[in-house]
């Protein structure tokens, strides 16, 4: 009977999908895609990128992305496929268009990024480049505070005083916060990395005991009210903004780090 079920596992198993490396390395994603995803996915594809990871022998990540549309006010939305084609134990260098890279799918997931300064309209959508990944679980508080951002960028593109505090560390830069309120206006949106939604410790006050002090989030993640952005690199010097935004309901602080990071 074990003998007679391992049999139909064999059977159902799907085959081990392959490409030569010729095929992915520096591939057009448009070109890739009918190769490594299912034809009805295949379809809906308009866009993506293919990039090697630096690690043993010849491995390659392929991102692709379907139609962007708008999800809620500012927020446009795309659905995303990522494959891995690799060959762990093929030589590094010199490359050979020949070698057997094995296809795997890693899952799909949905972006989202913000249309600001325009509303987020079907048009707005597809011209979009700045996304992250919605994590789940945390969703409402990574677009939370991307709303929250993108209020601090309107307010600060204006002239009105600033309703919250402004900081900016230039972290050795010479520039970089020589106008921290002209900073935040034209942050790159489209350099959007990530948005990593938390809470800050509260104040000491006199009742706070002595010593380290830990934070432990118990409730939906709506209660989160702080968020770190990052940028990728941008601007004079190559350097990435992380930002810092804190509040409830509107912003209270945000807090602008310019910062030299070095991405592989």
């Amino acid at each position: 009977m074990m003998e007679v079920l391992f049999a139909m596992a064999l059977a159902t198993q799907e085959p081990e999908r392959t490409l030569p490396l010729g095929e992915v390395k520096q591939a057009d994603p448009l070109v890739l895609a009918p190769k490594v995803l299912p034809p009805e996915t295949a379809d809906r594809i308009t866009g993506g990128w293919v990039r090697r990871y630096w690690v043993p022998g010849q491995v390659y990540r392929a991102l692709f992305w379907e139609r962007s549309q708008p999800e809620r006010d500012g927020i446009c939305a795309r659905r995303v496929h990522v494959v891995s084609a690799g060959n762990p134990s093929a030589p590094g260098n010199p490359d050979d268009p020949e070698t057997v890279l094995t296809v795997i799918d890693l899952g799909s997931g949905v972006q989202y990024g913000p249309s600001y300064p325009e509303p987020a309209t079907e048009a707005r959508c597809a011209e979009l480049i700045g996304y992250i990944g919605g994590s789940e679980g945390q969703m409402d508080g990574q677009l939370g505070a991307l709303g929250r951002l993108t209020e601090a960028m309107r307010l600060a593109a204006g002239t009105d005083e600033l309703p919250f505090a402004l900081e900016c560390d230039p972290q050795e830069s010479a520039t970089a916060c020589d106008d921290p309120r002209r900073a935040l206006a034209e942050l790159p949106l489209g350099k959007l990395l990530s948005v990593q939604p938390s809470r800050p410790l509260p104040a000491r006050n006199a009742s706070t005991p002595p010593g380290p002090r830990l934070f432990v989030q118990t409730d939906a993640p709506r209660t989160w009210n702080a968020a770190e952005v990052e940028f990728d690199t941008s601007g004079p010097g190559a350097r990435s903004w992380i930002v810092t935004v804190t509040g409830d309901e509107q912003v209270e602080t945000v807090r602008l780090r310019s910062a030299m990071i070095i991405r592989h």
